[in-house]
């Protein structure tokens, strides 16, 4: 019987649980644990284990989320999951999208790459010790170097040019004057945290004098600007599912009334999105750039077509349940069963 473990922050949320039963249902023995409770020990052999549990003994680890120390809240509970080093990645997009992380119908959970639980060597620590487990041959899903990339914004907008994938134009600057021009270029744009959740601290901005007090303070507190070109939309937004390349379900999200932020954990809505070839095709792209195995792609409808903002690369897999029926949790576990 393969020894699967299931790295958390609550143990209680709902994919969490979801994970746990798949895997007694496809006859393989889950282990779930914490990445905060993990001791390494380097003296004669380099060890790694949680409570009881030698995770070398295991023969994969899904990564449910790395969030932070509480186990509940921002980036442990199932509110909508998205990642993000800094905290989560939210997608409230270029132009009224809300995603991550870790967002997809659970309304609070960080796609999981950190919530500011913990001291500052804390989140630097659990993503190592997923990299040593995989240095060890231990799979991995997702891998830690693809949850680093989907949590850094500028980088998966920098990857998703790159592959010739539509997504908003972005600029990252620390100078004020270059942010404007681009804002006056646009019309409108979006600031947020290169790595954020929950869409928090997310501003729609314009050439105004607030807009420039607003970019001041960012520069001074986060030491530099992600903007991107706001893309008028439906008010909604779609985060799509991926699975080793296939796509399960998608769901909209929805902003509620008097916003324009889609996230599930700022009062957003959802319901089922008829998944079509171009749906599928540009979200399996970007989950590849990105290096994911699973993820929660979010893409926008613009005027001038579908375009990606944001790889979440610990999604979570309640709203998809909810609004579709899909228990993406079993798709994860087959394919992860698949490696091993």
């Amino acid at each position: 019987m393969k020894r699967i473990g299931i790295a958390v922050t609550d143990p209680g949320d709902w994919t969490a649980i979801a994970l746990n039963d798949a895997l007694v249902k496809a006859s393989a023995r889950p282990v779930v644990f914490r990445l905060h409770d993990v001791t390494t020990s380097i003296k004669e052999h380099n060890r790694l284990y949680a409570g009881n549990t030698d995770l070398g003994s295991l023969d994969a680890v899904i990564v449910r989320d790395v969030g932070g120390a509480g186990g509940v809240g921002v980036s442990g509970s199932d509110v909508g999951s998205d990642v993000g080093i800094g905290g989560g990645s939210g997608s409230a997009g270029a132009g009224g999208g809300g995603g991550s992380a870790v967002a997809d119908g659970d309304a609070g959970s960080s796609d999981g790459v950190g919530d500011g639980s913990g001291g500052s060597e804390d989140m630097p620590y659990r993503l190592d010790v997923l990299c040593n487990l995989e240095r060890s041959g231990l799979k991995v899903v997702n891998p830690p170097e693809a949850i680093r990339t989907a949590a850094n914004k500028h980088i998966c907008s920098y990857l998703f040019r790159e592959h010739g994938l539509p997504t908003p134009d972005t600029i990252l600057t620390t100078n004020l004057d270059a942010a404007l021009d681009a804002i006056r270029d646009w019309g409108r744009a979006v600031v947020k945290p290169i790595f954020g959740f929950k869409g928090m601290d997310i501003h729609c901005v314009v050439d105004d004098e607030h807009s420039v007090k607003l970019l001041s303070s960012v520069i001074d507190t986060r030491g530099v600007l992600y903007l991107q070109r706001f893309i008028s939309n439906p008010g909604r937004d779609i985060r799509v599912f991926v699975v080793d390349g296939d796509v399960p379900a998608a769901i909209y999200r929805l902003a509620p009334p008097g916003s324009w932020i889609n996230n599930l954990s700022r009062g957003g809505s959802h319901k089922r999105c008829e998944v079509t070839g171009e749906i599928a095709g540009l979200a399996v792209e970007a989950a590849g750039a990105v290096g994911t195995v699973y993820a929660g792609v979010d893409l926008i409808e613009g005027e001038d077509g579908l375009q990606i903002l944001e790889v979440n690369g610990t999604p979570s897999g309640r709203g998809i349940y909810e609004a579709c029926g899909v228990n993406v949790t079993q798709d994860i576990v087959k394919c992860v069963l698949d490696m091993v």
